[in-house]
């Protein structure tokens, strides 16, 4: 076998070559796969270069070479040559060679504009010379002539050419008299809006061309327009000027507004590319004209013209769908803001009006926009509402010094009041949820607003008592747990100040505190019930109406025992210890929870009250004061009973019946006590006692009992010294015997009464 046959299965032999070998390229594709750049390129550079090239040599021609010929030769060889540029694209597009005709025919449109001014200059009266609004005017004749040169051609470079020639215009004009070049420049800016209409009228075969040139050129037309205008209004009258500033940043804030309709809306890139290009001309104009003005009120549009505008780059760039909204509400904040400048300014009106007419007429005009625009028109009118309706409230406030003798400050207008209620209107934008508190909000602020203003002694009183009862509307009816608990706080701080304004007297200037803090008692004691007979919905909501009771009648109370304590005894703190006795009272009836220790608060309050009560009047019958109210809460209370049997004794009838023998007994005792009293009172409880047995009621057995004991410790201590020394012994003596002899039946005894005494009711 010879080594080329085949080898057998797994023995490798390494191959004579790695391959089979590559096969050979021909040099003309060697040649195209090295080439780094395409010949269309190579094209685009070569006729960009010549073009430009030929351009500096008709520049350098018009401006040096000039000097060097007669005036018939130079302007024949520049007309010769412009004729010329212009009729070789005619010739070439014949031939479909288009680059080359685009290059010459915009440099073509040079040549054009520069043989106007020649021929111009050249036919000047003498002593007279090449002005810049005469440069400026025969620009806008060029460009007009461009255009039609352009559809007659029917090449896309003349469009683009048309530019330069624009702006080098416009910038000769504003060298002009104010009127003249804001006139010059207004015309170059129509020239190119019509000059982007023709484009898309007669297109070329560079299609993409036309489209990009007609949004720019109407970009440029937009803004050389807003440019004349922003030359006119440097020469205005500084009198005109605030105004028109004013005018210029609300013309910017709604170009804003529509910018960011159409960029959140998906609009065209052309509807976005000219909107944005008006809003960066006027919001660059307002600001200019804003800080030449030198109106502080234009500071706040101007501001807000800038956070807008970043606002609205930053949602095109990178939009986020939680919140579409952001971008087209910051606008029509400012729209909102300019327009209350610009009322403020032109028409002399307070700030706070203008910028509450704005946000009025704002939400009235939202209804006749498409849906993105009247939400951003609405959510703004809110937000500007809100902060007019923020700062009524916060000066409304400076009513209250003025119910106790100052004078009403300088802040405080009669627009205050007046658009406070005015704000009513915003409830159409108000969560149906809201709009009662809402509601209730503006009549407060509304009327402490008229009654800080109001040249009446009863007007602060009157509005404080509004704002009380606006915000007890709140408590009680509000569906916001949290609405509600500061509605509480609040309503339990103006029911006080209400009751000092109107104890207070101007004359004299003194506030008349204990009839004011009784007053105040008597409410809170009343809403103390209320929270208890109709308790809120809400935890939360109940725990404030029933603290900030507590909390305030502690305090009024332990103002106005001080006073009767410390300076005269007077009926303010009586009644408010039997106002607050009766609520709590109520409280123990219609809650189950915490019944004992509301009975016992009532009674402790009612003890309080008379005693305070007997001190006032210095009386020793204090039955006269104790029985009656004691007669009628027994009579409620065994209706209560009869009503419903599962009710305690404690609730039932424990108040009562400690009003009735606490004061009694606490005169009964001692030495100075009267014997008819003692045994009135002992007669009395064992009645009760024997009742109370028969009828099972726990607490009429251990208070009637109690009694009977103290009043038996009592005489024992009267008699005391009329017992001999050794029968305190015997009788300790003996009772310790028959202790000790009985000791696990009187054990058995005492449980079994314990347990019987444990199942009364």
């Amino acid at each position: 076998m010879n080594e080329s046959a085949t080898p057998p299965p797994g023995l490798e032999r390494p191959l004579p070559y790695p391959g089979p070998p590559p096969a050979e390229t021909p040099p003309a594709e060697r040649a195209e796969r090295r080439a780094e750049i395409t010949t269309k390129s190579v094209q685009v550079v070569l006729l960009s270069l010549g073009g430009l090239l030929l351009t500096a040599g008709i520049i350098v021609f018009t401006a040096v070479a000039w000097r060097q010929l007669g005036d018939g030769g130079r302007l024949t060889i520049l007309a010769g040559a412009t004729g010329l540029l212009l009729a070789v694209p005619l010739a070439l597009t014949r031939f479909r060679l288009w680059a080359t005709a685009e290059t010459l025919a915009a440099t073509a449109t040079l040549a054009l504009w520069c043989s106007a001014l020649a021929g111009y200059y050249l036919y000047l009266p003498s002593g007279t010379g090449l002005t810049a609004v005469s440069v400026a005017r025969w620009t806008a004749l060029v460009l007009v002539a461009a255009i039609l040169y352009r559809i007659g051609a029917r090449v896309s470079a003349p469009g683009w050419a048309l530019l330069p020639l624009a702006a080098t215009g416009a910038a000769f004009a504003a060298f002009g008299e104010a009127a003249e070049a804001a006139l010059h420049m207004g015309a170059i800016g129509a020239v190119l809006a019509g000059a982007a209409w023709t484009v898309k009228v007669a297109p070329t075969r560079h299609t993409a061309s036309d489209q990009w040139s007609a949004r720019v050129l109407l970009s440029a037309g937009i803004v050389t327009v807003f440019l004349a205008g922003l030359r006119a209004a440097f020469g205005l009258d500084a009198a005109l000027l605030p105004a028109v500033a004013a005018t210029t940043c609300l013309l910017a804030a709604a170009a804003l507004l529509a910018t960011a309709h159409a960029g959140g809306t998906g609009g065209t890139r052309a509807a976005v590319l000219i909107l944005g290009s008006i809003t960066a001309a006027l919001t660059v104009t307002a600001w200019i004209l804003a800080f030449r003005a030198e109106e502080p009120l234009l500071a706040v549009p101007g501001f807000g013209l800038a956070v807008a505008a970043i606002v609205a780059f930053a949602a095109f760039n990178d939009p986020d769908e939680n919140v579409p909204w952001l971008a087209p509400t910051t606008a029509a904040m400012v729209v909102i803001t300019a327009l209350a400048s610009l009322g403020a300014v032109v028409t002399g009106a307070y700030t706070l009006t203008a910028s509450f007419g704005a946000a009025a007429l704002a939400l009235a005009a939202s209804v006749i926009f498409p849906a993105p625009l009247s939400v951003a028109l609405r959510k703004g009118a809110a937000a500007v509402g809100a902060v007019v309706f923020g700062w009524c409230a916060g000066s409304s406030l400076t009513a209250f010094p003025v119910a106790f003798g100052a004078e009403p400050l300088e802040l405080l207008r009669w627009e205050i009041p007046a658009i406070s209620a005015a704000c009513a209107v915003g409830v159409l934008v108000v969560r149906t949820g809201w709009r009662r508190d809402f509601l209730a909000v503006v009549t407060a602020v509304a009327a402490l607003g008229a009654g800080g203003l109001w040249d009446r002694p009863w007007a602060p009183t009157a509005s404080f008592a509004v704002a009380a009862l606006a915000t007890l509307t709140i408590a009680f009816a509000s569906p916001g747990p949290r609405r509600r608990v500061l509605a509480w706080i609040a309503a339990y701080l103006w029911i006080p100040a209400t009751a000092l304004a109107a104890t207070y007297e101007r004359a004299t200037n003194d506030v008349e505190v204990e009839p004011s803090l009784m007053t105040a008692a008597v409410i809170a004691a009343a809403l103390l019930a209320a929270a208890h007979v109709k308790p809120p919905r809400f935890a939360a909501a109940r725990l404030a109406a029933r603290a900030g009771a507590h909390v305030s009648l502690g305090v009024y109370l332990l103002w106005l025992t001080a006073a009767s304590l410390f300076d005269q005894t007077t009926l303010y703190a009586p009644f408010a210890f039997l106002a607050y006795a009766v609520a709590l009272a109520t409280a123990a009836l219609t809650d189950e929870r915490a019944r004992v220790a509301r009975v016992l608060g009532s009674c402790g309050a009612a003890i309080a009250a008379q005693l305070l009560l007997t001190a006032y009047n210095g009386a020793t019958t204090v039955e006269y004061y104790t029985l009656p109210p004691a007669a009628l809460l027994l009579g409620v209370g065994l209706w209560l009973l009869r009503r419903n049997p599962d009710t305690g004794s404690w609730a039932a009838l424990a108040p009562a019946l400690v009003l009735g023998f606490g004061p009694s007994l606490a005169l009964a005792l001692g030495t100075d006590g009267e014997p008819w009293r003692r045994v009135a009172l002992g007669a009395a409880a064992l009645a009760v006692l024997l009742l109370a047995a028969n009828r099972r009621w726990q607490a009429p057995l251990v208070l009637a009992t109690a009694a009977l004991t103290v009043l038996a410790v009592n005489e024992i201590v009267l008699v005391w010294s009329l017992v001999p020394t050794w029968a305190p012994l015997s009788v300790g003596g003996a009772i310790l015997i028959a202790a000790g002899a009985t000791l696990e039946q009187r054990r058995r005894d005492l449980a079994r009464l314990s347990r019987s005494v444990k199942a009364m009711r």
